[in-house]
């Protein structure tokens, strides 16, 4: 009965078979997840179809997508996600693509050997389209791009959108701080206003059930977990009034709950990065916080992203004896001086990267981790300093350890960063990569408020 949907899925000598066959004929190859299959898959499979005569879908193994969505994805098995494709009208064959996640998050370098395509299509938001144009270039294979189109009886939806209305979560960024990071703490200010550049990012942690999920993010990252779980936990509450609040509202709330319930004693820029999302650069008071300077458009930040590397070092955060250290030293002329230059930062980070002066970004990066150790020596250690020092050495044009420091990520700007994570894994073997995009939405629209 369901014979004539296991003849349209492939291996990979059947792949070159159907190559030989068809010389004459062009091939198209597309690739995705197809986890939960969606009326925009079959639009897609339908413009897939139109490029040629043959389409051949590939479809991502069970480990893949985990290693890409997280834990909890894929929702379908392999098998039933291939047959499934192979039963649409539009594609003519379907395959599993290979076991292992290359450079460029390409999982089907063994389908393309095979099969040659004459045709690969790619959606043109796709977050690696120039990798894969490049590698078509090198292939010989024409690359296609198609815009996720939606015909105007359907109602737009997603396999996210789909998963996250039959298991509803509360969801939340972390951040990356890039610059002027300490001048947000009201306790060592006395007054002076501080600067912070810092960004959001997914994936995002999620909350349900009172069971957080953080996404594969090791706790003590530097990358604010401890934060991001408390504003989960504070718009979900049932006696709060998350609907009625803007956002500064919300950021002030989380930090007044942190600092003064809890008596963290910290500052104000994980809180507001994680609600406001985005990259922004906050001006800080001690009673409140607000966005400063122009928006940075969203292709700068993704220029800017394609050379940042999130590396965890595997060390242990301390991040307490740095808290410490800084309010111990922040009064001394060494560490009103490191004040001094992190507010700076924190506003010069903002217009460089707005003036999309990357080499300048990466300088005031570097700046500020050295403003970093001369006010908390003990943010570092000699570990940490020979990672630091043989980053630079291998392709880092500068970096820092994301939060107080003493251990976590370190997020590096460089030039290649595949080949710098390949370098530090090697000379680190306990290193490795986070991966990360960044987070243009805000808490409200994350979860629908």
């Amino acid at each position: 009965m369901v014979e004539n949907i296991r003849a349209k899925i492939l291996g990979e000598e059947k792949l070159k078979k159907l190559r030989k066959e068809n010389q004459d004929k062009k091939i198209v190859f597309a690739s995705g997840c197809y986890d939960i299959l969606q009326s925009g898959h079959a639009v897609f499979f339908n413009q897939c179809k139109s490029f040629g005569d043959i389409l051949v879908v590939g479809v991502g193994r069970d480990k893949i997508i985990e290693q890409l969505k997280g834990i909890g994805r894929p929702v379908n098995p392999e098998n039933n996600r291939v047959f499934l494709v192979a039963s649409i009208g539009d594609v003519d064959y379907a395959v599993l693509n290979g076991e292992e996640l290359g450079e460029g998050k390409i999982d089907f370098m063994n389908i393309l050997d095979a099969l040659k395509p004459d045709i690969f299509v790619i959606n043109d938001d796709d977050s690696g389209i120039d990798f894969k144009k490049n590698l078509c270039k090198n292939l010989s294979i024409e690359p296609k791009t198609v815009s996720r189109v939606v015909p105007e009886e359907l109602i737009p939806t997603s396999t996210t959108n789909i998963i996250n209305k039959i298991n509803y979560a509360y969801r939340a960024p972390l951040r990356i701080d890039f610059a002027g990071g300490w001048t947000d703490v009201p306790y060592i200010m006395y007054g002076k206003k501080g600067y912070v550049s810092n960004v959001a990012i997914n994936p995002l942690i999620e909350y349900k059930n009172g069971r957080f999920n953080f996404s594969g993010y090791p706790r003590g990252s530097g990358l604010s977990t401890s934060t991001g779980a408390k504003v989960l936990e504070l718009i979900s509450a049932k006696n709060y009034n998350v609907e009625s609040k803007t956002l500064s509202q919300i950021g002030e709330d989380l930090f007044n709950l942190e600092n003064k319930e809890l008596q963290w004693f910290i500052g104000r820029q994980d809180q507001y990065s994680i609600v406001y999302g985005g990259f922004h650069c906050f001006e800080f008071g001690d009673d409140y916080g607000k966005v400063v300077g122009e928006d940075v458009p969203k292709e700068t930040l993704e220029k800017f992203r394609q050379n940042l590397l999130l590396i965890h070092t595997s060390i242990s955060r301390n991040a307490q004896t740095a808290v410490e250290e800084v309010y111990r030293n922040h009064k001394t002329p060494e560490g009103v001086d490191a004040i001094d230059k992190l507010t700076e930062y924190g506003k010069s980070f903002a217009n460089a990267l707005l003036a999309e002066d990357f080499d300048k970004c990466a300088e005031i990066i570097d700046a500020n981790w050295q403003a970093q150790k001369q006010l908390a020596p003990s943010c570092t250690t000699p570990e940490l300093d020979e990672m630091y020092d043989f980053a630079l050495k291998n392709g880092a044009k500068s970096g820092k350890l994301c939060g107080a420091g003493g251990g976590g990520a370190f997020v590096f700007y460089c030039e290649d960063p595949q080949s710098l994570k390949v370098a530090m894994k090697r000379q680190f073997v306990s290193c490795f990569e986070i991966d990360f995009d960044f987070e243009y939405n805000d808490i409200r629209k994350l979860n629908k408020i």
